[in-house]
């Protein structure tokens, strides 16, 4: 599938903002994405562990519309999200494009009046590409799925054995699935390098290696499966 980033780019220079958490995402090694709050830094992590998630382009597009005020103005939401059609078996469940606009619940409230003219923009602009717009707050933001990818951080950077991680590998593509700390027991024998092995288990989800379903509690008995992806 062709990337969105081959014909849409960011559309403003990166600049920091006063009072924020602002910088670059290095987003799957491949790219780095501008953000300008944590917020924005915390929905980019998320849609980088989603297998789902094809690119993600910051800034991309401008929207031209019309102030609360009846003054012209345009608008630019934070991001574009592309998703895979891979696994869709019908053309209805194709996933459509989504523009995102992230926004603390706070300044949705207080501010509503004057965003909703950029929003209702941002709908029929989205309408017009096939696309869909959406707004996603903290409330939205923070869910299991982020609890589980936050918990993985800490993996992400650690060693994994060469010779252990082919071994783990091989055997969890002969089971179809195990579980997080089956899989160890179903190779190693001492207790030692069962409880390595776990740690290298989790390693290999934190680094999409070996997935699971990220929308349940990750615990011990987490099924896991090779990515195909």
């Amino acid at each position: 599938m062709k990337k969105l980033s081959d014909e849409y780019l960011p559309v403003r220079k990166a600049q920091t903002v006063y009072g924020s958490i602002s910088g670059n995402y290095a987003f799957r090694g491949e790219k780095t994405i501008w953000f300008e709050s944590t917020l924005e830094r915390d929905f980019i992590l998320k849609q980088e562990f989603n297998n789902n998630v094809i690119d993600v382009i910051g800034q991309p597009v401008v929207i031209p519309y019309i102030t609360e005020l009846g003054n012209q103005s345009t608008y630019t939401p934070d991001f574009l999200v592309q998703f895979s059609s891979s696994n869709c078996e019908d053309f209805e469940d194709f996933p459509v494009p989504m523009l995102i606009e992230i926004k603390p619940k706070k300044k949705l409230v207080e501010d509503w009046d004057k965003l909703k003219p950029k929003f209702r923009a941002a709908h029929r602009f989205a309408a017009d590409k096939g696309w869909k717009f959406k707004i996603i707050s903290e409330t939205r933001l923070y869910d299991q799925y982020w609890e589980n990818i936050n918990f993985l951080k800490k993996f992400r950077r650690s060693h994994i054995d060469a010779v252990d991680q082919q071994l783990l590998l091989d055997t969890l593509q002969k089971l179809g699935q195990s579980t997080i700390n089956q899989l160890p027991a179903h190779i190693f024998k001492d207790k030692t390098n069962v409880l390595k092995g776990i740690h290298q288990v989790w390693a290999l989800v934190a680094k999409r290696i070996v997935t699971c379903d990220l929308y349940c509690p990750l615990t011990a008995e987490t099924v896991i499966w090779v990515n195909q992806n």
